[in-house]
């Protein structure tokens, strides 16, 4: 059932009021649909949203940032060669494989999402392209780069890696690095939050700290043996000193923990300047 409208402007009321408030007649025109925009957290768990590189950014503990949100990253489009097709990796961290497709000017289309099912929208290219969820695996770089529980390419077996890759849970890692990054809560209040000292058994968890990271220095990428690990330090990356998670963390020989924020100070200590002599010298 349908019905027409009239033609309000052979209504002389209607034009007698339009004439008085010296409204004008409008030309024809068209009734435009009106799209409510999907958020962006909604975008990203859904499918997820396709990007380029550069529009990634990189948190300090080396998460990966899209317009303040955690998120994973993935290739979209995977080319199926004689009807075989070797799934991708998914990135939560940026690493040596996507620092080196960035340098390679490597253009895949990539998506970001923050899937906790492990699951990943991508177009299987064959003969035709075909969109399907699959799982994919984390990526080994990308652990490592973030020290997930320990995890280590160079002081692990690779049987013991793949154990890692194959418990891995998103669920956790979100836990641990939060999705949103505008709206996370301080962990403590004014009245809460503890005194900002060493907690009582930092020595002992220094040390395995940096024996799990393989005596490494994550700035300089310098490697010290067991009885030369006086020079390298842990280092607090928020500055608070009694917040020890993982993700705080970071093993920082003395010359590149002098070079932090408010760290100046460590450039008088006897270490540093024994240091210097002998390896930087």
């Amino acid at each position: 059932m349908s019905f027409k409208l009239p033609n309000f402007l052979s209504w002389p009321s209607l034009d007698i009021l339009r004439h008085k408030m010296a409204a004008p007649l409008t030309d024809n025109f068209m009734l435009v649909p009106v799209y409510s925009e999907i958020s962006i957290v909604d975008q990203l768990n859904t499918g997820g949203v396709e990007i380029d590189l550069d529009e990634i950014s990189v948190h300090e503990d080396g998460t990966l940032l899209y317009r303040g949100y955690r998120g994973l990253l993935h290739i979209r489009d995977i080319t199926s060669i004689s009807g075989e097709t070797r799934m991708p990796r998914y990135h939560l961290a940026y690493c040596q494989t996507l620092e080196k497709m960035k340098k390679n000017s490597r253009f895949d289309r990539y998506v970001v999402a923050q899937t906790t099912s492990g699951e990943f929208k991508v177009n299987i290219v064959d003969r035709e392209v075909t969109s399907q969820n699959v799982r994919l695996n984390v990526c080994q770089n990308c652990l490592d780069r973030i020290h997930w529980k320990g995890f280590s390419i160079q002081g692990m077996s690779r049987a013991e890696r793949q154990n890692r890759v194959d418990s891995f849970s998103l669920p956790e890692f979100f836990r641990e690095y939060p999705r949103d990054l505008i709206g996370a809560k301080p962990l403590h209040t004014s009245a809460t939050a503890p005194l900002n000292d060493y907690s009582q058994n930092w020595t002992k968890l220094s040390k395995e700290i940096r024996q799990q990271r393989g005596y490494q220095c994550e700035c300089c990428g310098e490697s010290f043996r067991q009885d030369k690990s006086r020079f390298l330090h842990v280092h607090h990356r928020n500055g608070l000193k009694n917040d020890n998670r993982n993700v705080n963390l970071a093993v920082l020989c003395i010359a590149c923990h002098a070079q932090q924020p408010q760290h100046g100070h460590l450039k008088a200590h006897p270490d540093y300047k024994l240091f210097m002599t002998r390896h930087k010298g």
